[in-house]
């Protein structure tokens, strides 16, 4: 998931879009709202699987960030009226699916409260620049520990005991502790987790902390390049810009070994931003190349969701137009850190002529989980391609990516080649504690139509084959790409 500015929070991500409070109002005490509003959407909305709460008025909106043992107001400039339109309320006015403006997909069911939880009336956390706001190093390290202990989904799979976490954490905490100190402390905490969901950053301290449990193609070529130039961590400063120069030749290699398959003197098409290019290789295969499935990237960072989609269906059409005649496809995301999962749907319909149910989701709810919501989709564009497909992924392929990896696994006469993806589904879900740390965490469990999940090993492939390695790199080779289009000639 990647990661983008907005006003007073961070998007995090690598990954997905993901879900961000918002605020319009100022009071701290907000009424009950009246039985007989003739607006449905009007009253106090909770999500306890993402400690969200939503005030929603006629004409402006809260939104609340809470934990058992804190309530926080998060600001958001998020116009009222587009909040109000991504809001779908149930039939019975006591439920509404919300997907903020487009960014949440499918979106998060909020159920009607009579009121505000008491925390967010009576004891409000004052955030920094706040009336009575006064840095509590205990206070945010607790807010902090039982954010996670309430939400966070994977614990298990590092068999981490977060209870031990907090009494280590705890005894290096102490009325003089400073914001870096602490902030320093909450890194140490989530380090273990080894999720690469899981964020902690200041940007007043420029601090930006994040970890992964796979190598990703900048690992391999750090190891590589210690190993051909025998040199260790840390690195003098020539051998830094020694290194980054080294790996931005290792992309290039990698980039010409994909084009030493290309039609000679063929057509390489590209969208705008150069974030998806298609080609045609030997034996009539088409070949399609998805660097991100972040909209903002794919499109423009200050259009709205739907105009991005319709960017990106522009997109997709020219690429369907060009595959027109070819005998099979190739669909490469090695490289892809993800984005947005309603991008990886859209390229998904394209390849399919019927509905098909591609994923689920849920989030962690105390010991439980959430009801199960089925992702199903269908063709879009005038034109698909149902001929097969090799969708070539690798240890790189995150997020919204893996979900791409997994939805095309359920079609017919695909294969998936390469290495098993980074494993990490779950949205970002974002937090701020008062002093302004903005951190993540992982919620949300993926589950595919037979109910498999995949976080912490990533989505299997059908036909291994190690990418980015030394060896191919030097020899100019690409051995995942042969086995993609021999699995492809096979087909026919």
């Amino acid at each position: 998931m990647r990661h983008s500015q907005f006003a007073k929070l961070t998007w995090f991500s690598c990954i997905t879009l993901s879900l961000i409070l918002s605020g319009c109002k100022d009071d701290n005490n907000t009424p009950d709202i009246p039985a007989t509003s003739a607006d449905p959407l009007v009253g106090i909305w909770q999500a306890p699987a993402y400690g969200q709460v939503l005030d929603m008025q006629a004409d402006s909106h809260q939104l609340y960030q809470l934990t058992s043992v804190s309530c926080q107001r998060i600001e958001f400039d998020m116009a009222h009226d587009k909040l109000k339109s991504s809001m779908q309320v149930s039939n019975d006015n006591n439920s509404i699916v919300n997907t903020f403006t487009g960014v949440k997909n499918p979106g998060i069911v909020m159920h009607k409260q009579n009121s505000l939880p008491d925390l967010c009336v009576n004891d409000l956390t004052a955030n920094k620049g706040e009336a009575n706001y006064q840095f509590d190093a205990q206070q945010d390290f607790e807010i902090f520990w039982q954010t996670f202990s309430q939400y966070y989904a994977f614990f298990d799979i590092e068999d981490v005991d977060w209870d031990e976490v907090f009494q280590l954490a705890n005894n290096q905490i102490s009325p003089q502790t400073t914001e870096a100190e602490l902030v320093d402390i909450l890194t140490q905490m989530v380090e273990p987790l080894q999720d690469f969901h899981v964020d902690v950053n200041n940007e007043e301290l420029d601090i930006q902390f994040s970890v992964h449990r796979k190598d990703n193609l900048y690992d391999i070529a750090l190891q590589d390049f210690m190993f051909t130039q025998q040199v260790e961590l840390p690195f003098e400063p020539e051998q830094e810009e020694a290194f980054e120069i080294y790996f931005e030749n290792a992309e290039q290699q990698y980039r010409e070994a994909i084009g030493s398959h290309f039609v000679i003197d063929s057509d390489i098409e590209t969208d705008d931003n150069e974030t998806l290019f298609w080609a045609t290789f030997e034996n009539n295969i088409g070949y399609l190349n998805v660097d991100t499935m972040d909209l903002n990237e794919i499109g423009d960072s200050d259009n709205s969701v739907e105009q991005n989609k319709a960017l990106l269906a522009e997109t997709l059409d020219e690429v369907m137009e060009y595959f027109a005649d070819v005998d099979g496809v190739i669909i490469d995301v090695r490289y892809n850190l993800g984005g947005d999962d309603f991008a990886s749907t859209m390229i998904v319909s394209r390849f399919i002529d019927k509905f098909l149910h591609v994923y689920s989701k849920q989030a962690r709810l105390g010991d439980s989980r959430t009801p199960l919501q089925q992702v199903i989709i269908g063709s879009q564009g005038s034109r698909q391609f149902l001929g097969p497909v090799a969708v070539m992924t690798s240890a790189s392929t995150s997020s919204a990516a893996e979900t791409f990896a997994m939805s095309m696994r359920q079609r017919a006469n695909t294969t998936l080649v390469g290495e098993a993806t980074a494993g990490g589904f779950s949205d970002g879900l974002d937090k701020v504690l008062p002093h302004g740390t903005e951190f993540s965490l992982s919620n949300e469990f993926y589950l595919t139509p037979d109910n498999e999940e995949f976080e912490g090993v990533g989505v299997p492939v059908d036909i291994e084959q190690a990418f980015f390695t030394l060896e191919q790199r030097e020899q100019g080779i690409d051995l995942g790409l042969e086995k993609a289009e021999a699995w492809i000639m096979q087909q026919q």
